[in-house]
C-alpha cells in the first residue's frame, strides 16, 4: 500500500492494488492517508536545500505547457459489466475468454511496459486450477464470486498476495463463477502428475 501510494508500483501490481481499493473503503482510506502524509513529508522538506532560481524556472516553463482533461473511464461493455472503473481501458467489444487446459479461462491484459503476468481468470463453481507452486510473488484480487485454497476463503475485494513457494489449488466456491485478477512476477511450477511434463509449455508462456 506504501508503495502504490508513493507511486513506485509496476503496474500490474499497483492495477492489483486500485482494484482492491475500489472494493474496500476502509483500504482507500489507508492509502489516502499514506498520499497525504507524503504530501506532508515533502512540503516539510528543508526549504534551504531547494535551488530557487532552478525551481521557478521550471515552473516558469510549466505555464507554457498545455493541460489535457483526465480521460473519462470508458463505459463497461456489457460482457464485463463487473468491472471496476481501474480496469475498464483494458477490456473491449474483441476482448474474449479462452479456454486453458485445466478447465479455467483467462484473458490475458496488456499492460506494455510491466514484466509481470497480468490475467483474469474465471472458474466456475466447484472447478479449480492445477495444482502448482509459485517461484516469485503472485497478487491476486478476486473481483467476483469466491475461491478456498489451503490459505483460507477468498471473497470479492480480497487482496491476496503468496502463498509463497507452497503448493497450492485454488477452487471457485459454489454459487457463481469466480473471476480474479492474477499478477505473477514468474511463471507458475505445476505440480500434478503431469505439471514435469506440461512446465516448459508453461515457461514458455503457451499454457
Amino acid at each position: 500500500m506504501l508503495d502504490y501510494a508513493a507511486g513506485t508500483l509496476a503496474d500490474g501490481p499497483a492495477l492489483a492494488v486500485a482494484l482492491h481499493l475500489a472494493f474496500d473503503p476502509a483500504a482507500r482510506h489507508v492509502a489516502n492517508g499514506l498520499a497525504a502524509l507524503g504530501g506532508i513529508l515533502i512540503e516539510s522538506e528543508n526549504a534551504a536545500d531547494v535551488d530557487t532560481l532552478a525551481l521557478e524556472t521550471v515552473l516558469g516553463r510549466l505555464d507554457g505547457v498545455s493541460v489535457d482533461p483526465l480521460p473519462k473511464s470508458p463505459p463497461p461493455h456489457p460482457d464485463f459489466d463487473w468491472a471496476p472503473a481501474a480496469l475498464r481501458p483494458y477490456l473491449g467489444p474483441v476482448t474474449r475468454w479462452k479456454r486453458r487446459l485445466g478447465g479455467f479461462e483467462e484473458i490475458e491484459l496488456d499492460l506494455r511496459d510491466d514484466v509481470h503476468r497480468v490475467s483474469l481468470l474465471r472458474l466456475e463453481p466447484g472447478n479449480g486450477l492445477p495444482m502448482h507452486r509459485h517461484m516469485g510473488n503472485e497478487y491476486t484480487v478476486v473481483l467476483r464470486g469466491g475461491y478456498t485454497d489451503r490459505t483460507g476463503n477468498y471473497v470479492v475485494g480480497d487482496f491476496a498476495m503468496g502463498p509463497g513457494v507452497e503448493e497450492h489449488q485454488p477452487i471457485a466456491d459454489p454459487g457463481e463463477s469466480c473471476i480474479a485478477l492474477i499478477v505473477e512476477e514468474k511463471p507458475i511450477v505445476l505440480t500434478g502428475r503431469w505439471g514435469r511434463w506440461l512446465n516448459p509449455l508453461v515457461r514458455r508462456g503457451w499454457l
